[in-house]
């Protein structure tokens, strides 16, 4: 994955500056990994991090001369296209669309386990059990319970190694453990259904759990959060029924997808789904299950313009693809994206939808 191509790259050229004493060996001690960003550019092939602040704390070395000694080593590798400090001493990577297509491209074939990454190797994550929802006696316990057995399962896909974890030790501090006359979580389970509850439950931000009762009450519609993330991951996988029926061609057109995927709709998607694995990582460190659902949100809509613009089906209007090479490719995105959307709807305690 291209996160993890950028990782490996940024502590290479640190380590090479320790070498070299350019930088001491205090520079060492700061993570490198998962540190990386969007660009404020915009620019969809654009990564930046703030890891040099760090370092340059750390060593007392300024920011920006830093970001420049680590360009200037990026540079050298021929999938980045360009490297600098920027913003007074960030260090911002461009890479290549190839690059990105080819991170696409691993994420489709490694399907539910795309989101895996070594960020938080080293670090240790208790084995929670999804709640029983049915068993919940308040929003607030719900929540808890849901966030921690949300958070090991974005560790552990995030590097970090399992421990168990009983419930005696795992603790609330919800609701006394006495059961209301009625609990509100068990009606809205019966009203809305397991997946929808538990998602929203999965995006709700910590000390917001009181507004789930208005929510999700019985008898009140409102627009579900799921349901656009569910229509994209069965766009995208009904795509693929629809070309194995039209009998195209799937297996992608590997060393020429990033020329292929021109559009910027398909540069936007490949940006957005080359940070899964940041984004499972940081949500797990900072304990806020709540960043996966929200960016697999963007994933979404992105999905939708992208599907819009430039539609991979013959069927899809005067923006079809008509060259069998750029329907490979768009193809190999729609795959690229039902991976990325079920493995993070999996990691939320969500089954991902093949059908409506």
């Amino acid at each position: 994955m291209i996160t993890a191509d950028l990782d490996r790259e940024l502590a290479a050229a640190v380590a090479a500056l320790v070498v070299a004493e350019t930088l001491p060996a205090a520079a060492s001690q700061v993570t490198t990994a998962g540190t990386w960003r969007p660009a404020p550019d915009g620019n969809p092939a654009s990564y930046a991090t703030a890891v040099t602040f760090q370092i340059g704390k750390l060593t007392a070395i300024a920011p920006v001369s830093l970001a420049a000694a680590v360009a200037e080593r990026l540079q050298a590798q021929p999938w980045i296209e360009a490297a600098s400090s920027s913003g007074g001493g960030y260090l911002t990577v461009t890479v290549t669309p190839q690059a990105q297509a080819d991170s696409a491209a691993g994420m489709a074939t490694a399907g539910l386990s795309c989101a895996q990454s070594v960020i938080l190797s080293g670090a240790t994550a208790a084995v929670r059990p999804w709640p029983d929802l049915a068993a919940a006696v308040g929003w607030q316990q719900a929540w808890e319970q849901q966030a921690h057995a949300m958070i090991s399962r974005l560790a552990r896909a995030a590097g970090a190694s399992a421990t168990v974890s009983s419930e005696r030790e795992r603790g609330s501090t919800a609701e006394p453990s006495a059961r209301p006359i009625r609990s509100p979580v068990p009606a809205a389970v019966a009203y809305f259904g397991i997946d929808s509850v538990r998602y929203r439950l999965a995006r709700t931000l910590p000390g917001d759990a009181a507004r789930l009762s208005r929510m999700l009450r019985p008898g009140v519609r409102s627009a579900d959060p799921l349901d656009p993330v569910q229509e994209a991951h069965v766009a995208a996988v009904s795509t693929q029924r629809w070309a194995t029926d039209l009998r195209l061609d799937i297996s992608g057109p590997a060393e020429r997808a990033g020329e292929l995927l021109s559009s910027p709709a398909e540069r936007a998607m490949l940006g957005v789904l080359s940070f899964l694995p940041v984004r499972v990582a940081a949500a797990a460190r900072r304990g806020r299950p709540d960043e996966l659902p929200r960016y697999l949100e963007t994933v979404s809509a992105a999905w939708l313009a992208c599907r819009q613009a430039a539609p991979a089906l013959p069927f899809g209007g005067y923006a079809a693809a008509r060259e069998p090479q750029v329907v490979s490719a768009r193809l190999l995105l729609a795959r690229a994206v039902a991976a990325v959307l079920a493995a993070g709807l999996t990691l939320s305690g969500v089954a991902a939808r093949d059908r409506l």
